[in-house]
């Protein structure tokens, strides 16, 4: 990846790290809030995670192989999301959550599968 996909991941870490270093997170109050709310929002930011990575490798000016573009972003969203949890483990009133996991893990997925379909069709 470039430099500047690099430094991207690196700020898009640092923006979820801080997010989940707040020990009351702020509550949203949208029309339509639903019981699971945060999960979907835990999609959101690691499937996002996952295609800043997954663009960076894309336009790297070594292209790499299938496998390599397809599942290192899932890989590295779903590893950042295993420290993330256990970040929060140490953070008062927040914890370790195995389903806030296999939410990252859905994000990233889901997110990737779309760009890849995305970009066999081009």
């Amino acid at each position: 990846m470039s430099k500047r996909y690099l430094l991207a991941t690196g700020l898009y870490c640092a923006f979820i790290w801080v997010l989940s270093s707040q020990s009351e997170p702020g509550d949203f109050e949208l029309p339509f809030m639903f019981e699971g709310m945060d999960k979907v929002g835990h999609m959101i930011l690691y499937g996002g995670l996952a295609a800043v990575v997954s663009v960076g490798l894309r336009r790297a000016k070594s292209k790499p192989s299938a496998w390599v573009q397809v599942f290192v972003p899932i890989l590295f969203a779903t590893l950042y999301g295993v420290t993330d949890e256990i970040h929060q483990y140490f953070v008062p009133m927040r914890h370790f959550d195995i389903v806030d996991l296999i939410a990252d893990l859905a994000g990233a997925t889901v997110v990737q599968c779309a760009l890849c379909y995305r970009w066999l069709r081009n």
